[in-house]
């Protein structure tokens, strides 16, 4: 009998997502432990191509913001991106 871990099925860890030319991805990453620029990345990948002028980073240390509040532009971006690009 197989053990259930926190990547059996319907979960599955993969290295990498293949997208296709209808894809939108949002890719929302923590980097709020960093010590030289704790900050949330928000990037935007339309069609499999990372696009930098759509995607942002939200700041702690150099905006002077609260984790709490650069998590909440972070969301609020993210929402802004999907509302705007779907």
């Amino acid at each position: 009998m197989k053990s259930i871990t926190e990547y059996s099925w319907p979960r599955n860890k993969v290295k990498s997502v293949d997208t296709r030319k209808r894809d939108l991805v949002i890719r929302i990453s923590d980097w709020t432990r960093d010590k030289e620029e704790p900050a949330f990345d928000v990037e935007v990948y339309k069609a499999g191509v990372y696009d930098w002028n759509e995607s942002q980073s939200f700041t702690t240390k150099s905006s002077g913001k609260t984790r709490n509040e650069a998590k909440q532009s972070a969301i609020d971006f993210a929402r802004s991106q999907i509302e705007r690009l779907l």
